[in-house]
């Protein structure tokens, strides 16, 4: 992939609107940090360690889990994995920064759900590399993609619980 697309990409990217060319050129030195995968591709798995983040830049991403399902009390269950696709991330989404930040497991399985994507790999070591001012501007744009994230999962919460609440009301009903 040469530098060229790849600076394309970064451009076409909202999280890095607050740099400057220069700041730009110094996340682009680093050509190792852009991958590109196939349909299918693991970036990593759940239950990895996880010391980078990741940035679509091209394609889609899809979160997975695996997990057990819950059954209702008094049955029995062999309670069988199963894995559960999550959501879909479109370019200039970052994941995997909280594995970064806690230096925990990952608790998700991210894989290619296009037919192809371009994402940024981003270490510890990158962002400590870069100067202050930067620095300042990286952590500003994650704490912002954080508060999306968090305002996001609190709006699929509402709606869930707005859901269950109207099928125990419905329930209720049904045995009235």
């Amino acid at each position: 992939m040469g530098l060229e697309s790849v600076a394309k990409f970064i451009n076409a990217v909202s999280f890095f609107d607050a740099f400057n060319e220069k700041e730009k050129q110094k996340f682009l030195a680093d050509k190792a940090c852009f991958i590109q995968y196939k349909e299918n591709d693991s970036v990593f798995k759940q239950g990895e360690q996880g010391n980078t983040l990741f940035l679509v830049l091209q394609g889609q991403i899809g979160l997975f889990r695996v997990g057990t399902i819950k059954v209702a009390k008094g049955r029995v269950s062999l309670k069988e994995e199963i894995e559960k696709h999550i959501t879909n991330l479109n370019p200039g989404t970052v994941f995997g920064e909280v594995s970064m930040l806690t230096e925990s497991k990952r608790n998700v399985t991210a894989r290619v759900f296009s037919k192809q994507a371009v994402v940024m790999k981003i270490s510890k070591k990158l962002i400590d590399s870069l100067n202050h001012l930067t620095q300042i501007k990286f952590h500003r744009q994650l704490l912002l993609s954080l508060a999306i994230h968090l305002d996001n999962m609190n709006s699929q919460f509402v709606d869930l619980k707005y859901e269950n609440d109207q099928m125990k009301k419905d329930n209720q009903n049904t045995l009235l």
